[in-house]
Formats: structure tokens, C-alpha cells, sequence
């Protein structure tokens, strides 16, 4: 009754459900990530000010009024964050090929 929904590649070869979860993950990662790295309508500096300004006000809720110095908060953090993300999305799409490749 579940002879079709093999999970592990064995002798019958990958299945089509981990193929497509690679292949589906590591085009949403590549395009996330190149979006991200190349602040593709300016999402990345407004994600880092949204961030910067959640800091500032949970900074003054406690009565710091200096805002907090995070380096987390930066368009440079999260441009860097994006390449990782899309060289992520680029090795699921080869891991999926090759899966696909090889079975």
C-alpha cells in the first residue's frame, strides 16, 4: 500500500517528494537570498530600520535611552546574510539535481 512513498533512496531510487522538497527549498532560498543581497526594492534597509527601531523603542521601554548598538541591524549583516542564503539555495538545487541525477 505505500510501495509509492518511499522516503529513503534505496534500490527504487530517490522520491519524487525529497526531490521536490529540495528543489522547492532551494529555489525559495535562492530567490530570498539574492533579494536580500541585492536589496531588490529596498527590502533589506527597510528590514534593518524596522529592526533598529524595535531595538530603540524595547531599549527605552527599560529606560535606556541611548538605543541599542547592534550589529545585527545593519543592511551589510543582512546582505551578508542573503549571499549565504542564496549559495544555501544553490547547493539544495545541485543536491537536488544530483539526487534526481543519480536515481
Amino acid at each position: 500500500m505505500t510501495d509509492g512513498f518511499h522516503l529513503a533512496a534505496g534500490s527504487h531510487g530517490p522520491s519524487p517528494v525529497v526531490l521536490a522538497v529540495f528543489l522547492l527549498g532551494g529555489l525559495v532560498a535562492l530567490w530570498c537570498g539574492v533579494s536580500w543581497a541585492f536589496d531588490v526594492r529596498g527590502i533589506t534597509t527597510r528590514r534593518s530600520e524596522r529592526m533598529r527601531r524595535k531595538n530603540e523603542e524595547s531599549w527605552a521601554a527599560m529606560g535606556r535611552l541611548g538605543g541599542s548598538p547592534t550589529f545585527f541591524a545593519t543592511p551589510g549583516y543582512l546582505r551578508f546574510l542573503g549571499a549565504l542564503m542564496g549559495f544555501a539555495g544553490v547547493i539544495l538545487c545541485v543536491v537536488a539535481y544530483a539526487l534526481w541525477h543519480l536515481g
